[in-house]
């Protein structure tokens, strides 16, 4: 009789358990569930960028600047490498100046559009403003090329998420005007547009806003670097619809500039949530040349260009409604952050 009891409790003790332990899932805070899975999937998330700092040596920092193609038609984002250092502003500004090495400018062709003479007197970043001060030989460019001098320097800084406007000083003094006639007692912005496609400043056009795009040239001995370009379309349009629309538009048929994305692409849709810009296009996507090679740079052009649209962090591509991996490996089955390395010089 005790045994049959023992038994019986033992049944009752068991049943309980497993009732209490689907209570607990249902009851347990939602958070605290949500933490644990995204625990789980974050080296996922972060694989890109793991694999890129793979590349590195240890102790080194990948900093971006601008550069020249030695046709002087396009500014270049490249990255370069610095060993560690708390002064990345001033690091990356001195690698301007300094220009690519020998080895780099006869691989590649680029040049650094500032004069190798100019000092950095000063530099400090307060609310979103970088206050730069440089001597008196910076203004010893060509006045021809001063929209792409202005630019190297200032987009170099607008890479810094604290930085949202750039004063320059020239010892110390805020010009009325640069040798070539930009203003100098305002500052500069990413609204003043990058490899412009026309020749007249944004802010003189009433109605208009600009749309960052990036297309693709080769330099050297078959180099692929990826180039943005600032196209000015009309304004009350839908910014992210008329980016997305513009990139498959392709880059202007009297340049240098290339598209690996396929005629015929019909956008079918978009949506940008916490972040993630999600981009249906139609199967003439997959209609693409080029192989391997094809494959990354459609992820480069689409990843890079819809990054620059405020708000956005990672792209999601679909094809017909559907997540896929193109035909050499090359997969969109989950969302994609910009690359830490852009066109790398290292």
């Amino acid at each position: 009789m005790n045994r049959c009891l023992l038994y019986l409790l033992l049944v009752v003790s068991l049943v309980g358990m497993f009732m209490l332990q689907g209570c607990l899932e249902d009851y347990l805070p939602k958070k605290l569930q949500q933490k644990e899975r995204s625990e789980s999937i974050i080296p996922g998330e972060n694989r890109q960028e793991e694999q890129e700092r793979e590349m590195l040596p240890e102790g080194v920092l990948p900093l971006r600047v601008y550069f020249m193609e030695g046709r002087g038609h396009y500014l270049i984002p490249v990255t370069v490498t610095i060993p560690w250092t708390e002064g990345v502003g001033r690091a990356a500004l001195e690698k301007v100046i300094e220009g690519p090495t020998p080895a780099q400018e006869m691989r590649y062709g680029l040049y650094s559009p500032v004069p190798p003479t100019t000092e950095i007197l000063g530099l400090t970043i307060r609310d979103g403003l970088a206050k730069l001060d440089l001597s008196g030989s910076f203004l010893s460019y060509d006045p021809g090329e001063e929209r792409q001098v202005l630019n190297s320097i200032v987009f170099t800084l607008l890479q810094f998420p604290t930085v949202k406007e750039v004063q320059l000083l020239v010892d110390g003094v805020a010009l009325e005007a640069f040798p070539g006639g930009t203003p100098g007692k305002g500052t500069f912005s990413r609204e003043r547009g990058i490899n412009l496609e026309i020749a007249v400043e944004p802010e003189a056009l009433e109605d208009t806003q600009l749309v960052t795009l990036y297309f693709y040239t080769v330099l050297g001995d078959n180099h692929i670097f990826y180039v943005p370009v600032s196209r000015v379309v009309a304004g009350g349009e839908d910014f992210i619809k008329v980016t997305i629309e513009e990139l498959l538009k392709g880059p202007r048929q009297d340049g240098s500039l290339f598209s690996e994305l396929p005629p015929g692409i019909v956008l079918r849709g978009y949506s940008l949530n916490d972040g993630i810009l999600s981009v249906d296009f139609s199967r003439e996507l997959l209609n693409y040349k080029g192989g391997l090679r094809g494959e990354k740079n459609i992820s480069a052009q689409i990843v890079l260009t819809f990054t620059e649209i405020p708000g956005v962090e990672k792209v999601q591509l679909l094809v017909e409604g559907e997540k896929v991996t193109l035909h050499y490996g090359t997969s969109f089955q989950e969302p994609l952050s910009p690359p830490l390395l852009v066109n790398p010089i290292i």
